[in-house]
Formats: structure tokens, sequence, C-alpha cells
């Protein structure tokens, strides 16, 4: 179920601006991890690493490769 949360942000994240603005309130990737569970969307680093992943996988494009990529890119922003 986890996973399911993670794969879920990922794409509610590329396109949902509010999550996203939310999601700038945190200061590290624990506080992210902290401020989803509150809404509902637990998941771990490592279930996230494993979403994205899978989500490579299932890629048809570039294009939608480079998205699932975007979103790694800012989520390891949190890292600190």
């Amino acid at each position: 179920m986890s996973l399911q949360n993670a794969i879920t942000f990922i794409s509610e994240v590329d396109t949902d601006n509010e999550l996203r603005k939310s999601c700038y309130t945190c200061k590290t990737q624990e506080g992210l991890l902290e401020h989803l569970k509150g809404k509902g969307r637990s998941f771990t680093s490592d279930e996230f690493e494993d979403a994205i992943n899978m989500l490579l996988f299932k890629c048809q494009t570039y294009e939608q490769a480079g998205r699932v990529k975007e979103v790694k890119a800012w989520f390891n922003c949190f890292r600190k």
C-alpha cells in the first residue's frame, strides 16, 4: 500500500499545484514525509525510489521518463 501511495504522490505532485505548494513548507525530506503522512500518503524514501524505478520502466516516451525524473530531482532537493 505504501508503494502505491508513492506512485500516487508522484502522479499528483506533477499536476497538483496546491499539493506541491504545501510540500514547499517542509525543510527536509523527513519533514516532507511526515507532512505527506498527515495527508494520508504515507511512504518511505526507499518506497519512493522503488516507485520511481517502476514508473521509469513503464515509460514509453522520453517525455514521460523526463517528467518522472523531474519529480525525483524535486523530491531529492529536500535532502539535507
